[in-house]
């Protein structure tokens, strides 16, 4: 994972827990998300096979919001390449379009490519999309803008 990836991510995980700090009640974490994105989704799309994600749960961003799911998917067969897919089921569409919108003020969108409902591709490379009532993130290391949006865009598909 590139060090401005990272860096963005622990920010970002920083971030959504100071949020959520100043809040007491969360919602009860949801189901897996990372079923809406398969290893053989990954492999149509970059021509490697990848094994079952590692799965760790992602926090609110905000109160009372479900728990999301942090997925990172490794290449096998000696490739080095890792997807980082982190998706959020809210409770309904327009509490996904608010968290979305609220959140992209943080990000500077370097595209807004069609995907979902809503999508923006931001400065490193990663892509933030919104489709119905789920927010999801992806990021593919090493970075492929055209992978980010071809998967993406089959995951809004599944949606």
């Amino acid at each position: 994972m590139s060090s401005k990836l990272r860096i963005l991510l622990i920010a970002l995980a920083f971030f959504v827990m100071h949020l959520g700090s100043s809040h007491c009640i969360y919602a009860a974490p949801q189901a897996s998300g990372c079923s809406m994105l398969t290893p053989a989704q990954i492999q149509n799309v970059l021509g490697h096979p990848f094994g079952s994600p590692t799965e760790t749960k992602a926090p609110p961003a905000y109160a009372k919001q479900s728990w999301g799911s942090n997925c990172r998917y490794s290449a096998q067969n000696g490739a080095h390449m890792t997807v980082t897919f982190i998706v959020y089921v809210d409770s309904s569409p327009t509490e996904a379009k608010q968290t979305f919108d609220k959140l992209s003020v943080w990000y500077t969108p370097k595209s807004r490519p069609i995907v979902g409902d809503s999508a923006y591709m931001d400065a490193h490379g990663a892509i933030h999309v919104l489709k119905g009532k789920v927010r999801y993130f992806l990021y593919i290391d090493p970075e492929s803008e055209k992978h980010v949006k071809d998967l993406a865009a089959s995951i809004a598909g599944r949606i």
